[in-house]
């Protein structure tokens, strides 16, 4: 069942957001400097990650076989 006009699903979103936190948690734990430098890293890592992860949904959904 899609949800919106993007064709993503509920779940995708879901998936969406823990992979996003995954790697900001990472990048904000490992990276070197202030705190707060860490953070805005993270933030941004995770941002990144999170649009890669829509896109590739998206294609996925949009050209997958449908035997899938």
């Amino acid at each position: 069942m899609n949800v919106g006009t993007l064709g993503l699903e509920r779940r995708d979103g879901r998936n969406m957001l823990v992979v996003a936190a995954i790697v900001t948690l990472v990048v904000t734990v490992t990276a070197e400097g202030p705190v707060g430098a860490r953070v805005v890293a993270g933030a941004i890592v995770g941002a990144v990650a999170a649009v890669v992860f829509a896109v590739s949904t998206l294609l996925i959904n949009r050209y997958k076989p449908d035997h899938w």
